[in-house]
């Protein structure tokens, strides 16, 4: 394992970073920041400014001293296909190999023009009900993203003097960071819980579907997010956008009638969008429903949002608290929980 490893998450509003080390079983935060990007500089995870999110990339270096240039980074856009999948056994590295030509003719895009990566969920013996005969299958999710959205992601971190050793799901790292936090309950009688681990971004917002930290399910829906509160407190509710972002947040903001109608209706808006999306995997895998959810990212910040997720959804839903990982301040912590879950993925 390196010395230290750095989680870098490239957002709509800001590029966040944490460099952390392992000492003995306790993870160490060396140096963790976050730099603010103009608007319009990246959008639902595409890169539109590349010399904006270079210079942020640099800033944030250089004003948080961190130390090492190796990067883990996280990749989260619309483009971003995730299915699940059973393909005839092979070994590892040949699965590795044969997966372009096996899935080729799933994607939206051509295969020399997407990355291609998965994860190995287990393995499994099909019979033919019509004459017995046994296969040896694997149970694959596939992870699959334009090629071009990742390189302009890749080409900003390596001018800014920095390199990324790998590219990582960001909800894949949330996962990660949910299933660490000390927190974490059990299912039903103590059993294995299926949770749902819900980030609403800037102007995304990510659903990921685990068992104890096996993925089931990932969804990425761009053009929702918490703009979508703000947009509409200032194109509806008169505010500016200064001011729409504060009232959003502040608990018992008193705002004139037409602006909490505005309000009301978006975030009843982007409630349902997470309801369908979930309901979505539920139809089509019932065997993994999730009977808890934790949400997190600055969409998720305004007040009574978790209460009102809950209610629609029909669970409980809590906060994701990384607190017990990582020794920051709460508000830190919920704003760096993709960097700290893309740390998660080399000192696992």
């Amino acid at each position: 394992m390196p010395a230290t490893v750095v989680g870098l998450d490239i957002g709509r509003c800001a590029v966040r970073a944490v460099e952390l080390r392992r000492s003995g079983r306790r993870l160490v935060v060396r140096r963790h920041g976050s730099v603010a990007l103009p608007q319009g500089a990246v959008e639902a995870g595409v890169v539109r400014d590349p010399a904006a999110v270079t210079d942020a990339l640099k800033r944030l270096w250089r004003e948080h001293r961190i130390g090492s240039r190796s990067v883990r980074l996280g990749v989260c856009s619309g483009s971003v296909l995730v299915r699940h999948l059973e393909l005839d056994w092979m070994p590892p590295q040949d699965l590795r190999r044969a997966l372009r030509y096996q899935v080729a003719d799933l994607l939206p895009v051509a295969v020399d023009d997407a990355n291609l990566d998965h994860v190995l969920l287990g393995e499994l013996t099909r019979t033919d009900p019509r004459t017995g005969v046994e296969r040896r299958v694997v149970e694959i999710l596939l992870v699959a993203t334009a090629r071009g959205n990742v390189d302009d992601l890749v080409r900003c971190v390596q001018a800014a003097g920095l390199r990324p050793v790998t590219a990582d799901l960001s909800p894949l790292a949330l996962v990660r960071a949910a299933v660490s936090r000390s927190s974490h309950p059990a299912g039903s009688n103590g059993g294995p819980l299926t949770e749902a681990v819900i980030d609403v971004g800037a102007d995304t917002v990510s659903v990921a579907v685990h068992t104890d930290g096996v993925p089931h399910f990932v969804r990425v829906v761009p053009g929702v997010g918490g703009e979508l509160l703000t947009r509409a407190l200032v194109d509806e509710g008169g505010l500016t956008w200064t001011a729409a972002e504060e009232a959003k947040r502040r608990p018992g903001s008193a705002l004139p009638a037409t602006a909490r109608l505005a309000l009301e209706a978006a975030t009843e808006r982007l409630v349902a969008e997470i309801r369908a999306t979930l309901d979505f995997h539920s139809t089509g895998d019932p065997a993994h429903v999730a009977t808890h959810a934790v949400i997190t990212g600055g969409g998720a910040a305004q007040t009574g949002f978790a209460a009102r997720c809950a209610a629609a959804l029909g669970m409980p839903v809590t906060a994701l608290d990384l607190a017990s990982v990582a020794q920051l301040r709460t508000a830190a912590i919920d704003d760096l929980s993709v960097s700290i879950g893309l740390c998660l993925g080399e000192t696992a």
